[in-house]
C-alpha cells in the first residue's frame, strides 16, 4: 500500500483559529505518477464509485441516474479528458482531488472547524493509484471574501476568475448561478479573431463576434489567454417581458 505523509505548515496552523471567522481548507498542489489517467476510469468503477465522465460531446453516469444523484454521494468522480474530480465527502465536509494532466490540487473543507483529511479519502485515492509516494505540505489558506480580478494577460472576468481559484467549483458555481453541467461551465467570450482550434470541441454557438462555449473549468484561463479573445464572461440572462 502506497504511503503518504501530510505535513500541515507549523507556521501556518496558527491561523486555524480564525477559522470561524473566514473560511479556512487545506491545500496543497501535487504531481501525480505518471501514467495515473491510464485507466483512471476503470478503476473508479471496480471501487464502486459514482462516476460523471464526458463521452462523445454527452455527460453520461456511472452509478447514478443524473448530476443531482451523483453529487448526492458520500464519494464520487468527474473525469473530461485530462481533467479529473474525485470527491469524498459528509455533510459540509469534503476532501478533493482535482485537476488537468498530471498537475493537481489536493483539498480539504471543513465545516467551522480546521480541517483535515479524512481516512477513506487517502485510502480511496491510494487504490486509484493518484498520489505520489512523497511527503505533502499542507498549506492552511483562507477563502477570499472579495472576487479577486484576473492577471492581465487572462481575459476572465471577476467571476469566473473567483471560480477557478475556488477550492469548491461546483458550490462556488452553485451559489453564483453559473450554469454548469460535470466540471463544465457556459461562458461567452466576446472575440476579435479566431479561436484556437484546441476549443472547438467545446463551442455551442458563436459569431463573428462572439462564441458560446460549454467548457471546462481548468480551460478558462486558457481561453482567456487566447489572442482572439477580448473578453471571457457569463451569458447575459434575458430578463422575462413585462405585460
Amino acid at each position: 500500500m502506497r504511503m503518504v505523509l501530510m505535513l500541515l505548515l507549523g507556521a501556518m496552523l496558527g491561523t486555524a483559529g480564525s477559522a470561524g471567522i473566514t473560511p479556512s481548507y487545506l491545500w496543497s498542489e501535487v504531481e501525480l505518477p505518471d501514467g495515473a489517467l491510464d485507466g483512471l476510469a476503470a478503476r473508479i468503477q471496480s471501487e464502486s464509485v459514482p462516476l460523471g465522465m464526458w463521452q462523445d460531446g454527452q455527460l453520461t453516469f456511472t452509478g447514478a441516474e443524473n448530476q443531482q444523484e451523483l453529487e448526492a454521494s458520500p464519494q464520487y468522480a468527474y473525469l473530461d479528458g485530462d481533467v479529473y474530480y474525485i470527491i469524498v465527502q459528509s455533510g459540509a465536509d469534503r476532501a478533493v482531488l482535482r485537476g488537468r494532466r498530471t498537475r493537481g490540487e489536493l483539498i480539504s473543507i471543513a465545516n467551522g472547524t480546521p480541517p483535515g483529511l479524512p481516512g477513506k479519502f487517502l485510502e480511496l485515492t491510494d487504490r486509484l493509484e493518484l498520489l505520489p509516494e512523497m511527503c505533502l505540505e499542507l498549506e492552511l489558506r483562507q477563502v477570499p471574501l472579495k472576487l479577486p480580478r484576473s492577471p492581465e494577460d487572462v481575459r476572465l472576468d471577476a467571476l469566473l476568475w473567483g471560480l477557478v481559484n475556488h477550492p469548491d467549483w461546483l458550490g462556488f458555481a452553485r451559489d453564483h448561478g453559473l450554469q454548469r453541467e460535470g466540471l463544465r461551465v457556459r461562458v461567452v467570450a466576446e472575440l476579435e479573431g479566431d479561436l484556437d482550434q484546441v476549443f472547438e470541441p467545446y463551442i455551442h454557438s458563436s459569431t463573428e463576434r462572439l462564441a458560446e462555449l460549454l467548457i471546462p473549468i481548468p480551460y478558462l484561463p486558457d481561453l482567456g489567454r487566447d489572442p482572439a479573445v477580448r473578453l471571457v464572461r457569463l451569458p447575459h440572462t434575458p430578463y422575462p417581458a413585462e405585460g
